[in-house]
């Protein structure tokens, strides 16, 4: 995905950040060819000044061949190391992240001083998930360039991936502070806020991204989400289409509009969205998964389940997948596999309390009682207000004969039927950060 050219990606800067050279690498040589000797690297010089044209235009081949001629002919050039650097930025968007962490290692070394150079490799670190070392290089950046907006915004978005959301709204609040008229910013606290639950500010922020923006197809895809949450399906619906028709070819767009859809009921709707996803992106699993789970729902448990083998063949770690066969093997009475399921999801998620809930079902099916029990206690110290896991150990209880406990657990779960029971939201891999 590095690289890409499209709206979504161009707005969004979460995933795929593009390098960029923050002091305008052509404006510099400019000024070297006016005022350099010919007896200093004036070769060198000349190549990357073609090179850096060649890289303007798009030709990326080219300005390659001419900025390696170049570092080939005066390696030890004063100004090697943006020659480095911005073949760097050639390397990157051209997807090769290895070579560009290569050149960017060696613009630091002959220039340890330049923060830009730091927010570059920060970015190839960030694609290549190494986000400690992302965290390091921006702020080493902003050690060097305390007013440079986008290393502020890229951390914060990082900050927000690892659940970090008091340094993450900072970072972003400081970006705005030096990039006020930048919708990507806007657009990234308003999320923050809509994840954190702050939902009133995230609609202010988001609403500003649009106003400074109205092509940002994140922005609308952002306040949508947004929408989803508060239940204003149609407000929601709205929002996506306009993301998707600035964006058409952005299979994450359409899988959430047709998520839209299907809370909506307009099933034909919502899978004509999920095929139109795995026709642009035929590996993209989650749309796998998002179909299976309309099948599901549909009472095609086969078709389900073939859709959610196809997204764990593509990802063996993708929780939600297992999950959601999980349910689908319960549906058929295949108690064995769908015990297996839900115990993979625990251990690539172990704070699902529904994963734990679901495999208690297993278990009960089975009249494997202490373990029902020991399952739907998990689930409810991860969610103290899961009335539904009370009534399944009530149960269990029962079937052992503990009616005292069978009866404080039902007691429990009649305080509970009237409050507000959280939705099953998509689940994560919650693994390390390296």
């Amino acid at each position: 995905m590095i690289g890409r050219k499209s709206s979504l990606s161009t707005a969004k800067q979460i995933k795929w950040p593009q390098p960029v050279n923050l002091r305008a690498f052509l404006v510099g040589l400019s000024v070297l060819f006016l005022f350099s000797s010919g007896a200093f690297g004036q070769g060198a010089l000349e190549y990357w000044k073609q090179a850096q044209q060649s890289q303007k235009e798009g030709n990326h081949k080219k300005a390659l061949e001419l900025y390696s001629k170049g570092l080939s002919l005066d390696p030890l050039n004063q100004h090697a190391d943006r020659a480095y650097n911005n073949r760097g930025l050639v390397y990157y968007s051209t997807g090769d992240c290895k070579k560009a962490l290569e050149d960017f290692n060696r613009a630091i070394e002959i220039n340890p001083g330049d923060g830009e150079y730091y927010y570059n490799r920060g970015n190839v670190y960030r694609c290549l998930d190494m986000v400690d070392n992302a965290i390091s290089d921006y702020s080493r950046s902003i050690q060097s360039l305390p007013a440079h907006g986008a290393a502020y915004n890229n951390r914060g978005s990082l900050y927000l991936e690892k659940g970090n959301y008091a340094k993450a709204e900072a970072d972003y609040t400081r970006a705005i502070l030096y990039s006020p008229e930048d919708s990507e910013v806007y657009c990234n606290r308003g999320n923050l806020y809509r994840v954190s639950g702050r939902y009133d500010q995230a609609l202010i922020d988001l609403n500003k991204a649009l106003e400074l923006n109205e092509y940002n197809a994140v922005a609308y895809y952002y306040r949508a989400m947004l929408n989803f949450d508060r239940g204003h399906y149609k407000e929601a619906r709205s929002d996506m289409d306009d993301a998707v028709r600035i964006a058409p070819d952005e299979p994450e767009l359409l899988c959430f509009r047709g998520d839209v859809n299907r809370a909506q009921g307009y099933y034909d709707w919502s899978l004509a969205d999920y095929n139109k996803a795995l026709k642009l992106s035929p590996r993209y699993a989650k749309a796998f998964d998002k179909r299976g789970s309309l099948y599901l729902e549909r009472g095609n448990v086969l078709a389900a389940i073939d859709d959610f083998n196809k997204a764990l063949e593509i990802d063996s770690r993708f929780a939600q997948a297992y999950y959601n066969r999980g349910n689908g093997y319960l549906e058929q009475g295949n108690y064995e596999d769908a015990h297996k399921d839900f115990t993979r999801v625990i251990s690539l998620n172990p704070t699902y309390h529904h994963a734990y809930y679901k495999r208690a079902i297993v278990d009960l099916m089975q009249r494997r009682y202490n373990r029902v029990i020991e399952d739907c206690t998990k689930a409810i110290d991860l969610n103290e207000s899961y009335k539904d896991a009370y009534l399944l150990r009530a149960e269990a209880y029962q079937a052992q004969g503990n009616l005292k406990q069978s009866g404080e657990d039902i007691k429990k779960a009649e305080e509970l039927a009237g409050k507000f029971e959280l939705p099953e939201k998509e689940l994560k891999v919650i693994e390390p950060i390296f």
